[in-house]
């Protein structure tokens, strides 16, 4: 859609990143960024739309072959599949298990990992993979990551939102889903709300309110209620911004019945970092 391509955002926290999801050409971004893989230690998927996994094994194939022998292992967090999701690609019988194995054992790769700095042996893919649900409570350094579940394609794909605190504010990640009575107590005083959305407006418009969509993601309205709600001073647009920017702005400014949000609204394009 216009400039934007995949999902994927990057939390910086001090010297510690976090990705949430890894969608369509999050590698190359993070490149054009001036940032590496080997800066990631934590990843959280919401769910499991190939538009936010995709480039999840071209991530951590590179952050395995630029690792120089200390990099802690890669932690990754999801709703079930993510443990069978990682292990396909990475495990015993792995669809890139031949490709790790020759960087670890040809002689000409032992000669690049020691030209970048890296030592031999060279050390194996390292994941830390955990299947996890709602209630679930990840902590890391100067951080913290609560999950909830949320409302999307049940039953074939179950989407957490995630909230993580730090010392410098805390930011709801609601990439896909839709809104639902166990997000409320998770969003409250909540700085930063970053939120897919869907254009509809449930609580304004009869032929909205009884789209298919409704349920599946959240909408005009929902962003609204749930921003409101919480006190959230910002609220990030992604999944739906360029070209359409000043339009989310608009509609969320007006939300239904007189109930807008007021707040910072920002509609990033690629590249684009925020302050929280």
């Amino acid at each position: 859609m216009g400039e934007r391509y995949g999902c994927s955002c990057i939390l910086e926290i001090g010297d510690d990143r976090i990705m949430v999801d890894c969608g369509p050409g999050t590698t190359y971004k993070m490149a054009r960024m001036g940032m590496s893989p080997t800066q990631v230690n934590s990843v959280f998927l919401t769910h499991h739309h190939s538009d936010h996994i995709v480039d999840f094994p071209c991530f951590a194939l590179l952050r395995f072959d630029l690792d120089p022998g200390d990099l802690p292992p890669l932690r990754v967090f999801g709703p079930p599949p993510t443990v069978e999701f990682v292990d396909r690609l990475f495990g015993k019988d792995g669809a890139f298990l031949p490709d790790i194995v020759a960087r670890r054992e040809h002689h000409i790769s032992h000669h690049g990992h020691v030209g970048r700095g890296g030592t031999l042996p060279r050390p194996g893919m390292k994941v830390d993979v955990s299947d996890i649900s709602s209630g679930a409570v990840v902590d890391g350094e100067g951080w913290k990551a609560t999950a909830v579940q949320v409302p999307h394609v049940e039953p074939y794909l179950t989407e957490l939102a995630y909230r993580i605190d730090t010392n410098n504010g805390s930011v709801l990640f609601l990439c896909d889903g839709a809104d639902c009575p166990d997000l409320r107590p998770l969003a409250r005083g909540v700085d930063t709300f970053v939120t897919g959305l869907s254009m509809r407006n449930f609580k304004e418009n009869e032929e909205d309110a009884s789209h298919p969509i409704r349920g599946v993601s959240a909408d005009i309205s929902e962003v609204v209620d749930i921003a409101n709600e919480a006190g959230i001073s910002r609220v990030v647009v992604i999944h739906c911004g360029s070209p359409h920017s000043e339009e989310v702005v608009g509609r969320l400014r007006r939300g239904y019945h007189g109930n807008g949000y007021s707040g910072c609204i920002v509609c990033p394009d690629e590249l684009t970092t925020v302050e929280i």
